[in-house]
């Protein structure tokens, strides 16, 4: 695979910090929109706004019987509507920065699955080991949690976890899946996810009352940036640059959604985070940064 190009780095950019922001908007609109309902609510806002950027780009969705649409089916379930819902569950009793963090263990995922799937992703041991400091990273924070047994809080990081889990599943199903513009498959996915998230809502409870100004901003936030817009980013890097690639942008989230919660939440963290952040980011740069060789050309 060709080294990353400049426009391949600054969508990673750009995703680190609508993803890294995306928790704060979701810690806020959980506090008066029930997790299932935020979750059905971000993803029929994504749609509405791929919607309209289909429609700028005067593409088309393609017709029912292509096979792209059951790779999205499941990719809507298993890389939004179920992990959305259980990052919306843990929003409700942790700080957004560590429901980040937890989020990071995906690229461990990703790395370990994209080794036994996607051509071209073998892990190496410069890779390896950077798993491994990402791992440690990731014991570092969580670990004290779960010391003192299954308590809500303990419960929270075990599905932030299992979302994370499943967000690995979904980026190396991305890879093998019919290839589609990045806004169609962002569309798709997004569209799919809203039907199972929508079914879950109903099943849960009634619509909520209406919120309050804050949580509407929060939620519709949620839906257009993270959601709707960072999807179609996501799409773009998983075909050109594959997961492995991908996975460093959830590794460098959490430390934006630190500066994030930090700043605007008033959030206050030990210093067991910050030591997670800093072996979590020594593990990315084993894990994603090749040396580069000798003589090798500059990207362009």
């Amino acid at each position: 695979m060709t080294r990353p190009k400049p426009i391949d780095w600054l969508v990673l950019a750009a995703l680190v910090v609508t993803w890294g922001s995306a928790f704060a908007a979701l810690k806020i609109a959980v506090a008066h929109i029930p997790p299932f309902w935020n979750t059905a609510l971000r993803l029929w806002i994504a749609v509405a706004t791929l919607g309209l950027v289909l429609a700028v780009q005067r593409q088309g969705l393609p017709g029912w019987r292509d096979p792209a649409w059951r790779f999205y089916a499941f990719n809507g379930l298993v890389g939004m509507a179920v992990p959305f819902a259980l990052f919306a569950l843990a929003a409700e009793r942790l700080p957004s920065a560590i429901n980040a963090i937890c989020n990071g263990a995906s690229p461990i995922f990703t790395a370990l699955l994209a080794h036994a799937f996607v051509s071209g992703e073998r892990l190496t041991a410069r890779k390896a080991g950077g798993v491994g400091l990402g791992f440690v990273g990731l014991l570092v924070l969580v670990g004290p949690r779960l010391t003192g047994g299954l308590s809500l809080e303990a419960l929270a990081v075990i599905g932030a976890l299992a979302g994370a889990a499943l967000y690995a599943v979904s980026n190396v199903v991305t890879k093998r899946a019919p290839p589609v513009p990045s806004s169609v498959g962002a569309l798709m996915m997004c569209a799919w996810g809203a039907v199972f998230a929508t079914a879950a809502a109903v099943f849960t409870g009634p619509f909520p009352a209406w919120p309050p100004m804050s949580a509407v901003l929060a939620v519709t936030a949620q839906g257009v940036f993270p959601t709707a817009l960072a999807t179609i980013g996501y799409v773009y890097l998983i075909q050109r640059r594959g997961p492995l690639f991908l996975s460093m942008a959830i590794y460098m989230a959490p430390l934006w959604a630190t500066v994030v919660g930090v700043l605007f939440l008033a959030e206050r963290l030990n210093w067991t985070a910050f030591a997670a952040l800093a072996l979590i980011l020594g593990g990315v740069a084993l894990a994603t940064l090749e040396p580069r060789r000798a003589g090798a050309p500059a990207a362009t």
